[in-house]
């Protein structure tokens, strides 16, 4: 049985609240798309996208998780339901409707970033405080942003219910003199914004002024620096995670991947530093292939671990030296 950290039963370690995006991916473009250029690009695929990229690493992980998504009668919707159980993503929390409900994303990639074009036809409600208590997570993973009541209610919620909050920026409007941003951020437990992001959010062109910005308000602030890796704050401590050394074929998907490996960290790691250490290892294998679909499992891990490594190597050392 999962506990939940103040003792309640749990049906899932983590409950992952997003979104699902059908991506288009094109790859190899000469340009950027532009005002009346017609582009050809070199290689196309669909993948599916957004929160689905969380979901699955949690399944390839082996970590107990539920997504709470909608979906439609519409095609775009029940290809990813399919290609969600033929990946072992449990369903249980799934919300279908009786109407289409279309989300998709064009996306135009290249090796250093990618951009979009997106359309949805209605974002999807937040589980309610009742929905919280029924499900009773130990973390809940919130894939969006915004300051409004509804989404203060399920935080507040979940601190109630003891469940650590951590929750994606994904682009957002607001900065840090938005009205009631310092009063959100200081309610959730973990922040997890790209380096864009961070910047934008706190008017700093350096991505290390930006994190002690956010950390002013927030008790735990990790920054998705994409190539570079990651850098968090937590407890007055700084930690730097470098990526892993990798062919990057595509970024689509690879900030939603790191989440994974993140929160996967906090559920199983003795510290912060180790659950860097795991959604840097996921965060980086997604980039590898469209979408994420190069996902570790969680017998991959180990030979991906740099601490692991030079404590092997350390230990190893020290047993030549006893023998010499």
């Amino acid at each position: 049985m999962v506990v939940n950290d103040n003792g309640a039963p749990s049906r899932y370690d983590v409950m992952v609240v997003g979104e699902y995006y059908f991506d288009l991916i094109f790859r190899g473009l000469p340009e950027v798309p532009k005002i009346s250029a017609d582009l050809w690009a070199e290689e196309f695929e669909w993948v599916p996208g957004a929160a689905y990229s969380t979901a699955l690493a949690f399944a390839r992980l082996g970590t107990s998780a539920g997504w709470w998504c909608q979906f439609g009668t519409d095609i775009f919707s029940r290809m990813i339901v399919d290609q969600a159980r033929s990946e072992n993503i449990d369903d249980r929390l799934f919300i279908h409707l009786d109407r289409p409900l279309r989300r998709v994303s064009a996306a135009f990639s290249f090796a250093h970033d990618r951009g979009f074009i997106s359309y949805a036809e209605e974002p999807d409600p937040l589980p309610t405080p009742e929905d919280l208590a029924r499900i009773r997570p130990r973390i809940l993973l919130l894939q969006g942003f915004s300051l409004d009541d509804e989404r203060r209610r399920l935080i507040e919620a979940a601190r109630s219910l003891g469940i650590t909050v951590c929750s994606d920026c994904q682009h957002v409007d607001h900065r840090l003199s938005t009205p009631g941003m310092e009063e959100m951020l200081g309610l959730i437990d973990v922040f997890l914004p790209n380096a864009s992001e961070a910047k934008a959010l706190t008017g700093e062109d350096d991505v290390e002024r930006a994190l002690s910005s956010i950390a002013r308000f927030c008790p735990t602030v990790v920054i998705k620096c994409g190539a570079d890796g990651a850098i968090a704050a937590s407890k007055g401590r700084t930690t730097r995670m470098p990526a892993l050394a990798v062919a990057v074929f595509d970024t689509t998907g690879a900030g939603d991947s790191f989440n994974a490996g993140f929160v996967h960290g906090l559920l199983t790691e003795p510290d912060i530093e180790g659950a860097i250490e795991l959604g840097v290892i996921c965060g980086s294998l997604a980039v590898t292939g469209y979408g994420g679909r190069n996902l570790p499992f969680k017998e991959d891990l180990t030979k991906y671990r740099r601490r692991e490594a030079a404590i092997q190597l350390a230990f190893t050392r020290e047993q030549m030296r006893e023998q010499t």
